[in-house]
């Protein structure tokens, strides 16, 4: 794809990374990196720090890394709109939350509902590509997407089992999918306990971003601590991420 100096950012996919703890990040980790995210495996799919713990974090990473942080697995829509008010306080790169199914009318007025507010913070939407029904929704109303400003999708799984996001898509599907969005100007994460030597056919997908935890975790266990030979051995793959992320900074 052409570079343009304006959203090179956009251009090379860039590597997230989970982390479940302030115990699991250093300044080394942060070399490894494009994102910093944090989610706490032990809470769910898409499991929450705590304010406090997350407020830590961009005190110490803020200036160095675009940091993004998870919502939790909530279901109850008043309860989302009130945790992305409370984080979107708190100077954020990126918020992520679920669109968790409950039918398609339920769905929609979610994102509707928060489309109508405004936030300081971009919003992630996490796709869950082990519900059929959610996936499908989200192909057919991308238009809506665009229309309430979510300006980025993640394709992950909810199942935190032996299977990963390409037991339930393929890569021609997940082509398709990209393809999709970025007709509407929508930026997609790929993600769900992907595995390293995944990870050359995912890059030629061209994703916007993509999201490891078990990957890089000791065991390929997501709970688990991070360890930093793996980390170094798969930021290996995004050499020209870090090059552009760099020079775009005047670095």
């Amino acid at each position: 794809m052409k570079q343009n100096n304006n959203n090179i950012e956009f251009d090379l996919p860039k590597l997230l990374v989970s982390f479940k703890d302030l115990y699991e990040i250093s300044n080394e980790v942060l070399n490894q990196i494009d994102i910093l995210d944090l989610k706490d495996p032990e809470k769910g799919s898409i499991g929450s720090w705590s304010k406090q713990g997350i407020k830590e974090a961009i005190s110490r990473y803020g200036r160095k890394k675009r940091i993004s942080a998870t919502l939790g697995d909530i279901m109850n829509t008043h309860d989302l709109l009130k945790k992305i008010e409370d984080f979107d306080k708190l100077d954020l790169s990126f918020i992520k939350f679920g669109l968790f199914s409950f039918g398609n009318a339920n769905l929609l007025e979610r994102i509707k509902l928060i489309g109508e507010r405004k936030y300081n913070t971009e919003l992630v939407c996490v796709v869950f590509a082990d519900d059929n029904r959610t996936v499908a929704f989200t192909l057919e109303n991308l238009k809506y997407f665009k229309f309430f400003g979510i300006k980025y999708l993640l394709l992950d799984t909810f199942k935190k089992d032996d299977r990963d996001l390409l037991s339930f898509c393929n890569l021609s599907f997940l082509k398709k999918f990209i393809n999709a969005c970025r007709s509407y100007r929508i930026k997609v994460g790929l993600a769900g306990k992907l595995k390293e030597k995944q990870i050359p056919s995912l890059m030629k997908l061209n994703p916007n971003i993509i999201g490891l935890r078990s990957a890089v975790c000791s065991k390929n266990q997501r709970n688990s601590n991070v360890e930093i030979e793996r980390l170094r051995k798969i930021s290996n793959y995004f050499p020209l991420s870090k090059i552009s992320a760099s020079e775009s900074a005047g670095a």
